[in-house]
């Protein structure tokens, strides 16, 4: 290699290597506004990046170190239901009361996602009720319904074990049982940011 080619390589390589390290930074950070999206659609960009700040709190809780309590609880369907026996799956779990105008206005949209999710294999989607019996609870979700429907009349699990005062609330939890996500307050459950969000941690 001559001198004139040794110098225009190094020219040619100093202006390279900007270039690739400025495109592969601008790939990454595409690929991680991307992942965010979701995230920021539903929480709002400000609560988004408090919670990535680390600030807890009220409204809605965003993190992966907080293992969701287990519990059993009667289902509508018969039998009862355990939260650990759900391992592998995706649950979505809303806890509502039919005294909650907002819970029963949200109702429909958790119904549509058990019926978008059912055949995905992985994705769990929970309504517990706080209500006195089942007769209240089947005015709003009927025993057909494609949901899994939980009765906590005690508020043991509700309000001992998730700390839950104020209706909707709905927790996201992964495949090995940790809470992913907590929403506070009503939201479209079955919109397009919410099947996203929820397919992030699949």
């Amino acid at each position: 290699m001559t001198r004139r080619e040794l110098i225009a390589t190094v020219i040619v390589a100093a202006i390279a290597f900007p270039l690739v390290f400025v495109f592969a930074g601008a790939v990454a950070d595409a690929h991680a506004r991307a992942t965010e999206a979701p995230f920021r659609a539903v929480l709002g960009n400000a609560r988004f990046e408090a919670l990535m700040d680390g600030q807890g709190g009220v409204p809605h809780y965003l993190g992966a170190s907080l293992l969701a309590p287990d519990f059993t609880l009667p289902e509508q369907s018969g039998g009862e239901w355990e939260l650990s026996d759900q391992r592998g799956k995706v649950v979505v779990m809303n806890f509502w009361t039919v005294t909650c105008r907002p819970c029963i206005q949200e109702m429909p949209t958790i119904e549509l996602l058990a019926d978008i999710t059912k055949d995905w294999g992985d994705v769990e989607v929970v309504a517990v009720s706080t209500d006195r019996n089942w007769a209240e609870v089947e005015a709003i979700i009927p025993k057909n319904s494609g949901i899994t429907s939980l009765l906590d009349a005690e508020r043991k699990v509700v309000t001992d074990a998730f700390g839950t005062k104020l209706f909707p609330e709905t927790w996201i939890i992964d495949k090995s049982g940790l809470v992913r996500l907590r929403f506070d307050g009503a939201f479209d459950w079955a919109s397009p940011v919410a099947l996203d969000l929820i397919r992030a941690y699949r």
